[in-house]
């Protein structure tokens, strides 16, 4: 169920939640020099830069990552005196989330500093979607390849399923600059090259101060303001805090690019590849069918030649488990399968590896810096969706956060205020039901995995695909999905899943689909 091809996690030395930021008496440096902001100059798709950077330093340790802030929000270091730029919002990143916000605030009038060391450069991540995410939000022609077909091999006698909706890879580098030109369109948003380096909640009531280190050079440093910052860096957590408790599930993925020999391969050249559970690969003792059924692993497949056949994606993929599966298993796994298939690799064009925190416990809604895209957890819990979820919600943050804007009030209330309308009761009660399938999901073995994605895609598709795409909005389409796997799996499933709900799931999963509160999500 891959979703965001070659999403890069890296993770750091948790701290304490409760820390006290420090105080500190200012003297501003300049106003930003107009040498350091600039326009996006898009990047060669073809590029041979690698789309995710090796990972393995990073991989989590058994017993989980806890989900909390790498440093604490603090004020900034005395400095040469002079004035302070001042801003509506700050948002710190320019990933999809960050440059697709920051232009639905400019959009709206608001004055924006988007600010992220890499703007110049390409998004180092691939991201794969459905093309009906992309085209309500105007973004169809952000793509560099459509497939009309979709299959996936799930069932336990190797039939395959035809899903019938159109999957896309996204072109990062226009992706990346319609958000730059509707940044620049807005005349309302400064982009700078600079690394948010801390953040003062403290010394003002109704502004917070962002330190920046201008081009990531230490000395080149600028103080700016803002009523509302909002980190948008994705799942480092550098600003943010999160709850202590649940250890996130890991989707972890092993991926090449490449050019097979000319044979080609045994997979449909025209069709993307959403999952594929096949085993025959690991039969050759009992060792290996052992390892297969505890540690389930499915291919992604992604032809790149337009039928043709020969350049390929191909990625080894665990869906999700804790901790994290090693990523020399996955990738000796793909190898191994696509021996079997007789698929002869003649050139690698690209490694990914790929690992995404999913599920896990919510980011603290009562504190003053804001977060969107990873870094506010809106990662799919089960699936590791989460671009089009981004682009999505992103329009709607931006309205919140402009109408808070024309309020009084201090930065802690307002900041507290948006926290509430982005995590409201509909969607934490969504994510609830979301995260008790994930949980369940890195629990079972091969067999039942296929018993459950057998029955998941023979639901009528509405109700799949808004499982996938972060649907499901209202409690009783939730209910409605869940009777309908149910109803259409076998007794091994039936069995688990009950006996995961009542020792696992509780309230949260009941309260999850009874329609007992106000679904927000539409407003």
């Amino acid at each position: 169920m891959r979703k965001q091809v070659g999403t890069i996690m890296a993770f750091v030395a948790p701290v304490p939640v409760g820390y006290r930021a420090k105080q500190a008496t200012h003297s501003f440096p300049s106003s930003l020099s107009a040498t350091n902001l600039f326009r996006l100059i898009p990047a060669n798709p073809a590029s041979s830069h690698p789309a995710c950077f090796p990972l393995r330093p990073l991989l989590p340790p058994s017993s989980g990552p806890s989900m909390v802030a790498a440093s604490p929000s603090k004020a900034p270091e005395n400095s040469p005196s002079s004035s302070v730029t001042t801003y509506d919002v700050v948002v710190i990143g320019g990933g999809p989330a960050g440059l697709s916000l920051a232009s639905g605030l400019g959009k709206r009038g608001v004055r924006v500093l988007c600010a992220d060391i890499n703007l110049d450069k390409p998004w180092p991540n691939n991201y794969g979607t459905w093309v009906d995410e992309l085209e309500p939000l105007g973004l169809a022609d952000c793509t560099s390849h459509q497939w009309t077909r979709t299959a996936a091999y799930v069932s336990a006698d190797g039939r395959k399923s035809n899903l019938g909706r159109p999957y896309a890879r996204v072109d990062r580098a226009a992706l990346k600059k319609r958000f730059l030109d509707r940044c620049e369109e807005s005349g309302n948003v400064t982009v700078i090259k600079a690394v948010a380096s801390e953040v003062d909640v403290t010394t003002s009531r109704e502004q917070t101060y962002v330190s920046l280190d201008v081009d990531g050079k230490d000395g080149e440093n600028s103080v700016v303001t803002a009523r509302v910052v909002v980190d948008c860096t994705g799942h480092s957590l550098k600003f943010v805090k999160f709850n202590e408790g649940k250890t996130p599930g890991f989707q972890a993925a092993y991926g090449i690019e490449c050019i097979v020999k000319e044979k080609g391969t045994s997979f449909d050249a025209d069709e993307m590849l959403l999952m594929d559970f096949r085993d025959d690969h690991m039969q050759g003792s009992g060792e290996d069918r052992r390892v297969s059924s505890t540690k389930p692993t499915f291919i992604y497949v992604m032809p790149l030649d337009n039928g043709k056949g020969r350049h390929m994606f191909f990625e080894e993929t665990s869906l999700v488990a804790s901790p994290a599966m090693d990523f020399e298993e996955l990738k000796e796994r793909l190898y191994r399968r696509l021996a079997y298939y007789n698929v002869e690799v003649e050139k690698v064009m690209d490694e990914e590896f790929c690992l995404i925190p999913m599920g896990g416990e919510m980011p603290m809604l009562r504190q003053r810096v804001v977060a969107f895209g990873g870094a506010a957890a809106l990662v799919h819990p089960a699936t590791g969706y989460m671009i089009a979820r981004a682009l999505e919600l992103a329009d709607k943050a931006a309205s919140v956060i402009s109408a808070e804007l024309q309020n009084e009030g201090s930065a802690d209330a307002m900041a507290h205020r948006i926290w509430d309308r982005i995590w409201n009761v509909g969607r934490i009660r969504q994510r609830d039901f979301f995260n008790f399938g994930g949980e369940y999901l890195r629990k079972i073995d091969l067999q039942t995995t296929r018993d459950f994605f057998g029955a998941f895609f023979e639901l009528p598709k509405e109700e799949w695909a808004g499982f996938l795409s972060f649907r499901l909005i209202k409690p009783l389409e939730r209910l409605t999905f869940g009777l309908g796997v149910f109803a259409r799996t076998t007794n091994r499933v039936r069995t688990s899943i009950v006996l995961d709900a009542i020792v696992n799931g509780r309230i949260p999963l009941l309260m999850s689909v009874l329609p007992v509160y106000k679904v927000e999500e539409d407003e």
